[in-house]
C-alpha cells in the first residue's frame, strides 16, 4: 500500500477527511499540523504567512513521522505547492493525492466557526496564492461542498482503485 496525501488550503477539512480515510483503509493517520515548530505556529496565529524556507524542515518532520509508523499512512498536510508534494514523495515514494477544494466563502465560513485553532481566516488569501493544484492519474480533486461522509467515500473508492494501478 502507498501513502496517501490529503491536501488543500486551510479550512477544507483535511484532518477530518484524512483521519476517517485512514480508518477505512487500514492506514495510520499523520496530522502535519502537529509537526510545525512553535515559532511557525506563533507566526501563523499572528496572521503571518509562512514562506518556502519555513516549510522545508516541517515537511521533513512530516515525512519522518510517516516513515516512523512503519506502515502506510494518510497524511493531512496542506502541501500547497508542487515542490512541497515532491519533497514528501522524495521521502515517502509515490503517493495517492486527494485534493480538497472549495469556494473561498465556504472555507471562510468553516474557519470562522472553528475554535481553538491557530490558523486565522486572514491567511486564506496567502494559502490560495500559494496553491498549485495537483494533477495526474494519482490525484483526485474533491469539492468540499458536500457531506463529509460523501467526500470520504469518494476518497476511499479512489484509493482502493489506485491499488490496481501499475
Amino acid at each position: 500500500m502507498r501513502h496517501v496525501l490529503v491536501m488543500g488550503i486551510c479550512g477544507t477539512g483535511k484532518s477530518s477527511v484524512a483521519s476517517r480515510l485512514a480508518d477505512r483503509t487500514g492506514r495510520v493517520f499523520v496530522e502535519a499540523d502537529q509537526y510545525h515548530s512553535a515559532d511557525a505556529i506563533a507566526r501563523m496565529a499572528r496572521g503571518e504567512a509562512l514562506t518556502d524556507r519555513d516549510r522545508w524542515d516541517w515537511l521533513d518532520r512530516v515525512a519522518d513521522a510517516a516513515l516512523a509508523t512503519g506502515a502506510p499512512t494518510v497524511v493531512a498536510c496542506s502541501a500547497l505547492k508542487e515542490v512541497y508534494r515532491q519533497r514528501l514523495t522524495d521521502r515517502l515514494g509515490a503517493m495517492d493525492v486527494v485534493h480538497l477544494s472549495g469556494e473561498r466563502a465556504i472555507v471562510t465560513e468553516r474557519m470562522s466557526a472553528r475554535s481553538g485553532h491557530y490558523m486565522p481566516v486572514s491567511l486564506i488569501d496567502s494559502q490560495l496564492a500559494d496553491l498549485q493544484p495537483p494533477a495526474g492519474a494519482d490525484t483526485l480533486t474533491l469539492d468540499i461542498d458536500q457531506p463529509l461522509e460523501a467526500i470520504v467515500a469518494e476518497a476511499e473508492a479512489f484509493v482502493n482503485r489506485a491499488r490496481f494501478r501499475a
